[in-house]
């Protein structure tokens, strides 16, 4: 008998612990950041980081990615893996797992193989009437007018992420080992759940576009991205 309480009471300890680590468990979240990189005459290059906690207290997986768009259409062209790290915590050994990529970019050759040229420095835009609405994305500098749509920008969003995840395909860890796939671009309503959050003026070339950075969230940002878009300029007759 005593044997049998024993037995209860460690299963009954047991079941505790469980169910406090699954209390403790926490969302998955998924960001996907851009930054500024590069540009030639007619390509911009971003660096984009994705991030995803697997579900899990101690995960952080990062890939990093070139993304290479044009400047003249607002189309992108190619999607590059920098690298794919997960990072398993403190407490696992080795702690560092790197995903096996095919043909690894250096970011840093794009200035010698494309002759690009950087452009984070830029100084972010302060003096920009921004307008977003159903009617689209406005921007105007000093009279300068660009523009895009909300359904361009719908499906630039939806495709440029979905060719993201093709790139560099889920890779499942710890409480993500099964379910849908969260990564769905699908998830964000323009309107309701991303904003304008920095705009720039290329000024290299007569032609160039502006560029505008929207951040969207949800379920209390664990789903989250922070994308640039090429914005075209509207010709001055039909800004009038």
């Amino acid at each position: 008998m005593k044997s049998m309480q024993n037995w209860a009471s460690k299963f009954a300890i047991a079941l505790a612990l469980a169910a406090t680590q699954a209390a403790a468990t926490p969302p998955q979240v998924i960001t996907v950041k851009d930054a500024l990189f590069a540009r030639t005459d007619d390509t911009l290059f971003l660096l984009r980081t994705v991030q995803d906690n697997h579900g899990m207290h101690s995960i952080q997986q990062t890939d990093t990615l070139v993304v290479s768009r044009s400047l003249i259409g607002g189309d992108d062209r190619g999607f590059q893996i920098v690298a794919r790290v997960i990072d398993h915590g403190t407490f696992t050994e080795p702690r560092v797992e790197l995903l096996p990529v095919a043909a690894p970019i250096n970011p840093h050759a794009l200035f010698a193989d494309f002759g690009a040229w950087p452009i984070a420095s830029y100084a972010p835009r302060t003096d920009t009437y921004t307008t977003f609405t159903q009617d689209g994305l406005t921007l105007d500098f000093y009279g300068k007018i660009y523009s895009l749509s909300l359904n361009d920008i719908t499906l630039r969003m939806e495709n440029t992420l979905q060719a993201t995840r093709a790139a560099a395909p889920m890779r499942r860890v710890g409480t993500a080992l099964s379910g849908p796939d969260e990564f769905d671009p699908a998830l964000f309503d323009l309107l309701r759940d991303c904003a304008v959050t920095e705009t720039q003026l290329l000024y290299d070339l007569d032609e160039d576009p502006a560029l505008a950075q929207l951040t969207c969230g949800v379920d209390n940002d664990t789903r989250s991205v922070t994308l640039w878009f090429v914005v075209p300029r509207v010709a001055p007759e039909v800004a009038q």
